[in-house]
Formats: C-alpha cells, structure tokens, sequence
C-alpha cells in the first residue's frame, strides 16, 4: 500500500509519467502518510463522515445535536468504506499488474507507464467528475425529494448534505470512470502479451482479481443504496427510474468482470489450439512410423513406438483439459454469488415494507 502510494506522489512531479494524479489519489496519498497504520486513518474519517451526514438532521432542527439518525450514519459510514474500497482497489490493480508482467514477455509495452496508468487517475476528468456530483447531487434532490430523504430540511442541513453525498457520488463515479479506463487498459496488455503460457496460470488470472473486486465494489454499493433508502420503494419513479438503475449497475458490474478478459480468453484460445496442432502432428508422424513398420514387417521398434503412442495420447488429454478462461473457478463462484446480493436485499425489503405496512 506504502508503495503504491508513493507511486501516485513521484507521478506528479515526474516528467516521464503522462499525467498528473487526481484529486483522488492525493487523498489516497494523504490518508496513507498519516502517522500509524492506515486502517485508524480511515477510521477517523468515517467518525468525521458521520458526522457530516448527520448535521444536516441537526441543522435543520429535526434532530438534538448529538442524535444520530440511523440512514444517515449508514450513509456516513458507506462514504468511508467506498473510499477504503478505492484504495483497495488501488493497490490490488498494481499487484495485479506484477503478476501479469511476466506474461508481457518482449512486448512493445513500457511496464512502469502501463502500472501508473492501471492504478492512478487523471487529474482533469475527475476534477470534471467531482464538480458534476456537487452539481448533480441537488438537481437530484429536487427531482425525488421522497426518494432523496431531504424532505424538511433547510437550507443550513443542505450544505453538509450535498457535501456528504456529492463526495459519495464523486467517489463512485470516480471508481466506475476508473473501471472503463482500466478495462481499455487490461484489453490493451492482454492483445500486446507474447509471454503467454497456459502451464503458468498465474500471469493469465491475474487480472481477473482486479475486475471482479471493481465489479463486487460496485455490487456491494447497489446493495447498500437498497438498504440505506428505503423510499425508492414508496417513490413514484420506482419502475421508471430505479429499477432499470439497478438492474444496469449490476449489468456494468458484470461487464466490467468479463468485458477486459475476453481478449485474453481468445489468446488463449489460439494458444491451446497451436500446441493441440503440433501434438496432433507428432501423433499423425508416429502412426506413420507405426505403419510402416507393420507394412515392413519390421516391428523391433514396436515396443518404443507404443510407449510413445501412449505418450502422445496422454498429451493430447492434458491439453484438451487446458482451460482458456483466464480465471478461477473461486473467482466465478465469489463473483456469482454476490451478483445475487442487491436482487435478494431489494425483494426482501421490498417484501418486509408490504407486511410492515399491512400491520
């Protein structure tokens, strides 16, 4: 992480890297320099986040100073953990550019570009991301004040309100801008690859680490969005507008999964079918020796010839038996497993708020 981090700081004054970080990674870079262990950094942010969540209740009168409101504690912490998640997601993009290295082989690739590139923003698109949030971020109250959870507020509790959830989006908007870019990038380094072998698995999965923690990131938050706003239920924009939100989310998370390892999956695809060719030729010139041997009369060397036929055929298993997706069966379960959390979490709340309201 410590390494990482001073990375993203020696990229902004070094010539040789083709962009300056975003407001971003210098927030990353901060909370990782404080004094002591990085997990108490964040910790302490998550107590200011609540903070500024809940001012606005307070503020605005409709809570003592002092009484949390649950949703907006949740919002607080979400805050937080979507920006340790960033980080996260920091660190595991450069360990997984490490592991992919060696199959880069001779590649026209320059690696320390392709590393910086995979694991720091631009700083001009997300100084772009965070104004449309701060701006957005009201436009939507305005649109759903229901659904927003800003019904009795007052222009004091707007301030922190818009502050708390414009860096929210602003975060989030920055990992999913982040995610596109890395998708490019991965699709880009597995094309360049000429290292590529199917016997050494790890290079070729490394990848896929790093897209299904994006695409569990952005998961997780749908679910934790269901969770912490229950009116999307009682809003007349439900069917029209959250719905189809939610279900293109997680369909994003998916692509963002998937999308950056097909180019490998058909590399590997190549690759497996050259070494079944070459296999299937050798068979082809051993059955030749074979025959003719029998045609010849000549079967001295029939005992060799069918150990190597047996040989040959064994090989021809094991590489049938190669696989060309570049990921493990772990990595698809994990991955599959979470996709279902947000549909579950929205039925069950869904279903929940209908007996409650029955009562």
């Amino acid at each position: 992480m410590a390494t990482d981090s001073i990375t993203a700081v020696r990229s902004a004054v070094d010539p040789s890297r083709p962009y300056p970080p975003s407001w971003l990674d210098r927030t990353l870079e901060f909370l990782s320099g404080l004094p002591g262990p990085t997990w108490l950094a964040y910790l302490g942010l998550t107590v200011v986040s609540v903070i500024v969540a809940s001012s606005a209740f307070w503020l605005s009168g409709l809570r003592p100073v002092g009484d949390f409101e649950p949703v907006q504690v949740g919002w607080g912490v979400a805050a937080a953990v979507l920006l340790a998640a960033s980080h996260r997601l920091k660190v595991v993009a450069g360990a997984a550019f490490d592991d992919f290295r060696p199959a880069l082989g001779n590649a026209a690739v320059d690696p320390e570009e392709a590393r910086y590139s995979l694991t720091v923003m631009p700083a001009r698109p997300m100084l772009l991301i965070g104004v449309f949030s701060l701006v957005i971020t009201p436009v939507y109250y305005l649109a759903d004040p229901v659904a927003s959870q800003v019904v009795g507020l007052t222009a004091a509790g707007f301030v922190p309100r818009i502050i708390s959830e414009g860096a929210t989006s602003a975060i989030l908007l920055g990992i999913v801008y982040q995610a596109i870019r890395q998708m490019r990038i991965v699709g880009r380094l597995h094309e360049a690859a000429d290292g590529l072998d199917p016997f050494r698995p790890v290079p070729l999965h490394a990848f896929s680490r790093l897209t299904s923690q994006v695409g569990l990131v952005l998961i997780g938050f749908n679910a934790v969005g269901i969770v912490l706003n229950p009116a999307i239920f009682a809003s007349a924009a439900l069917i029209a507008f959250w719905v189809p939100w939610l279900a293109a989310f997680t369909i994003f998370a998916v692509a963002v999964f998937v999308v950056p390892l097909l180019g490998m999956h058909r590399r590997l695809e190549e690759v497996k079918l050259g070494l079944q060719g070459d296999a299937d030729e050798r068979l082809k010139a051993i059955l030749a020796q074979l025959n003719s041997d029998v045609d010849s009369v000549e079967l001295g060397r029939a005992d060799a010839i069918q150990k190597t036929l047996t040989s040959l055929l064994q090989q021809r298993e094991v590489l049938a038996k190669l696989p060309t997706w570049p990921w493990s069966g772990g990595t698809v379960r994990g991955f599959g497993s979470a996709l279902l959390l947000p549909i579950t979490v929205f039925f069950l709340q869904r279903l929940l708020l209908e007996v409650l309201s029955a009562r």
